[in-house]
């Protein structure tokens, strides 16, 4: 099997798919710039934020339920039970539109959490020891004041754990499969492989000589 050379001086007459090869990428410096990596990421980062967004609406819908059932008013639940729904609700078809179309990548994203799984899964799991450590220091004092605050407080650290998990490991974990991502959907959906091509077609390194790929 030939091995593709990652960066041709005449790129222009090279097929999507090239760019796309898994064995371009293989052979190519993760940090290494190109134009399907910038799409990818960019797309990656917005898809991470609108699944943080689905993450925390079912989230939000049981720390509804959660503070009707310790206080006994059904508004938590209602209240915060909408709000779930409706952020779930936005974040589905949100991130649906844009897995679908090309970002624009002229505005400047910027990520300050980690941008994989590994990283998002050291994150949550320090945050949530640092917590319970903080917890099990006051846990003597809020036994002797009855079960049902030890039940609050137990119940309150387990929702802010799967906060961390919907605010910080999903979208690590889309960010860090966004590049695979990308190539699978190019690949499968025909309306964003038009763009990518339409955009393959005129595209060129304003700042240097990057290539178009690999992915």
């Amino acid at each position: 099997m030939t091995i593709p050379i990652p960066f041709p001086a005449d790129e222009s007459t090279h097929p999507l798919d090239y760019w796309l090869s898994p064995e371009l990428a293989r052979i190519s410096p993760p940090s290494a710039p190109s134009r399907l990596r910038q799409l990818a990421d960019a797309q990656g980062a917005l898809a991470a934020a609108w699944s943080s967004a689905i993450g925390c609406g079912p989230v939000l819908i049981l720390v509804g339920g959660f503070v009707s059932v310790m206080s006994g008013n059904p508004a938590g639940a209602l209240v915060l039970g909408m709000m779930g729904a409706a952020l779930a609700v936005l974040g589905v078809v949100s991130w649906k539109r844009v897995r679908a179309t090309l970002p624009n990548t002229d505005r400047l994203l910027i990520i300050r959490g980690p941008g994989s799984a590994r990283g998002g899964i050291m994150m949550v799991s320090l945050l949530a020891t640092i917590l319970a450590g903080i917890l099990a220091t006051a846990l003597p004092e809020t036994a002797s004041r009855g079960a049902a605050t030890v039940v609050a407080m137990i119940g309150a650290y387990l929702l802010t754990v799967l906060f961390l998990v919907a605010c910080i490991l999903v979208p690590s974990v889309v960010m860090g499969r966004a590049r695979q991502s990308f190539r699978r959907r190019v690949q499968a959906d025909p309306v964003l492989r038009t763009a990518v091509e339409a955009d393959l077609a005129t595209w060129r390194d304003p700042y240097g000589n990057a290539g178009y790929g690999p992915l």
